[in-house]
C-alpha cells in the first residue's frame, strides 16, 4: 500500500512539469537560434548559487544532479523533494540598439529516496536547452531589381531532461553513481517573408516544428580523501537525438491565401550530443565554510556537426563556489542561514566569424531554513551572465536570472501525532 502511494505521488508530482515545460520559454536569447538552443540557467537546490556546477558536493539533504554518486549520502529513511521557479531578464545590444526581454517558468521538479542505508535513487525533470528568439525586419535587396523583401524569424521550444539517478556508498569515503536520461522536446521555427513590388505586397509563411528524443547514460564517482577534502568525477556518454519534423508553408498573393506545402512526420538529421567529462574539488577549511572548484569539457569537435552560421568547437566550463554558515546547529535562526557566492565561465560551443560565443557570470544566493528540527530550506539564487560580444555580426547579451527552490527533507516519513 505504501509503495502504491509512493509511485502515485511521483506521477502527480512530475506530470505537471512535463506538460508546462513545453508550454513556455525559459529564455529570450538570440543565441538560442543555433543548434538546439542555449543551455538552461535552471538548477536544483543550491547549485545555481555555487557557480552552477558542484561535482564533489554531497550531503543527506541535497539533490545534486551534477554527480549521481552524491545520491549515496542520503542515508537511512531519507526522502527529499525539490521544486523550483526561474525568472530571466535579459538585455540584448549591438553597436546601435538595445532590447530587453523577460521569460519565466517552472525550472525543475526532483525527488530522491532511500533504497538501503547506503544507496538511494532519484527522479527529476529539468529543462536541458531552451529556444526563444525573434529577429524582426531583416531587409534584403532582391538581386537584379529595386525591390526589397523583409523577413522575420521566430523560435520557441525546449528540450527536457527526464532523469533516473542511482548512487551507492561503497565505503564511507567512496561513492559510485549512474544516471539514465531521456531527452525529449520540440523546437518551432517560423519565418515570415514579405516582398514589396510597387504597391503590391506578397508574403510567404514557413513554419517548421522539429521533435527530438533520445537516451543518454552517465557515470559518477566521489571520493573523500580527507575530512576536509573531497573529489568528484563525472562522465556523460555521447548520444544522437532522433529527429522528426512537421512543415507547413503558405503564401499570400494579392490578398488571397493559398497553401504551398504541408508535410508531417518527415525524417530530419539527428542531433549529436558530445561526450562530457567533469571534475571537481570540495574543500572545507572549517565547519562554517566550504569551497568548490569545478571544470568540465564537452567534445563537440568529435561530433563533426555543422551549423549554417558557425562551427562547433570544444566547450570548456569553469565554476567556483563558496558557502558560509555561521553555526548549522544553532537555535538562533540567523546563524543557520546559508550564504553563497560563485563565478562561472563558459567558452561556448559555437564559433561565428572566428569569434567564439563565450559567457561569464557571477552567482550569489541565500538558503533560509524552514524550521529548527528540519533540514528543509528555501534556496534563492541569483546570477548575472554576459554572453557574446558586439564583434562582427554578433550581439552582446546580459542575462539576470533568479532561481527560487523549495528543498524539502523528510516530509514523506513524518508520522501523525493524532489520528
Amino acid at each position: 500500500m505504501m509503495m502504491n502511494k509512493f509511485w502515485a505521488t511521483i506521477s502527480i508530482a512530475l506530470f505537471p512539469i512535463m506538460v508546462v515545460s513545453q508550454l513556455n520559454n525559459l529564455t529570450g536569447s538570440p543565441y538560442s537560434l543555433f543548434g538546439i538552443g542555449v543551455t538552461t540557467n535552471s538548477n536544483i537546490g543550491k547549485n545555481s548559487a555555487l557557480g552552477k556546477l558542484g561535482y564533489a558536493l554531497s550531503s543527506d539533504f541535497l539533490i545534486n544532479n551534477a554527480n549521481p554518486a552524491s545520491y549515496g549520502t542520503l542515508g537511512e529513511n531519507g526522502f527529499l523533494f525539490d521544486f523550483g521557479f526561474l525568472g530571466e531578464l535579459s538585455s540584448v545590444s549591438d553597436r546601435i540598439n538595445d532590447e530587453a526581454r523577460f521569460a519565466s517558468n517552472f525550472s525543475n521538479i526532483a525527488l530522491a529516496s532511500t533504497i538501503s542505508p547506503k544507496s538511494s535513487f532519484g527522479l527529476s525533470i529539468t529543462p536541458y536547452t531552451n529556444v526563444g528568439y525573434s529577429l524582426l525586419g531583416i531587409e534584403t535587396n532582391i538581386e537584379g531589381s529595386f525591390d526589397r523583401f523583409t523577413s522575420s524569424l521566430f523560435g520557441s521550444g525546449a528540450l527536457n531532461d527526464f532523469r533516473f539517478s542511482y548512487g551507492h556508498s561503497i565505503t564511507d569515503e567512496l561513492r559510485l553513481g549512474a544516471n539514465l536520461s531521456y531527452l525529449f522536446g520540440s523546437v518551432t521555427e517560423r519565418e515570415l517573408v514579405n516582398v514589396r513590388s510597387g504597391f503590391n505586397v506578397s508574403s510567404l509563411n514557413v513554419e517548421e516544428q522539429s521533435y527530438y528524443h533520445g537516451f543518454r547514460f552517465g557515470l559518477g564517482l566521489q571520493c573523500e580523501i580527507h575530512p576536509k577534502l573531497a573529489l568528484g568525477w563525472t562522465l556523460n556518454l555521447p548520444t544522437d537525438l532522433s529527429g522528426k519534423q512537421d512543415r507547413i508553408v503558405g503564401k499570400t498573393l494579392d490578398g488571397s491565401r493559398a497553401p504551398v506545402e504541408n508535410e508531417t512526420d518527415m525524417d530530419i538529421p539527428s542531433f549529436s550530443l558530445p561526450m562530457e567529462v567533469g571534475t571537481g574539488i570540495l574543500f572545507k577549511p572549517s565547519n562554517t565554510l566550504s569551497v568548490n572548484l569545478d571544470y568540465s569539457i564537452r567534445l563537440w569537435n568529435a561530433t563533426e556537426q555543422e551549423d549554417n552560421v558557425g562551427e562547433f568547437i570544444n566547450q570548456n566550463t569553469f565554476g567556483f563556489g563558496a558557502e558560509y554558515i555561521a553555526d548549522p546547529s544553532s537555535y538562533k535562526y540567523w546563524q543557520r542561514i546559508n550564504f553563497r557566492a560563485g563565478f562561472n565561465y563558459d567558452t561556448g560551443y559555437l564559433e561565428v566569424s572566428e569569434n567564439s560565443i563565450d559567457s561569464y557570470g557571477i552567482t550569489a544566493g541565500i538558503g533560509f531554513p524552514l524550521g529548527i528540527r528540519t533540514k528543509s530550506m528555501l534556496n534563492i539564487g541569483f546570477s548575472q551572465t554576459n554572453r557574446g560580444s558586439t564583434e562582427g555580426i554578433l550581439v552582446e547579451e546580459r542575462v539576470n536570472t533568479l532561481n527560487i527552490n523549495f528543498s524539502l527533507k523528510d516530509f514523506w516519513f513524518l508520522k501523525r501525532k493524532i489520528d
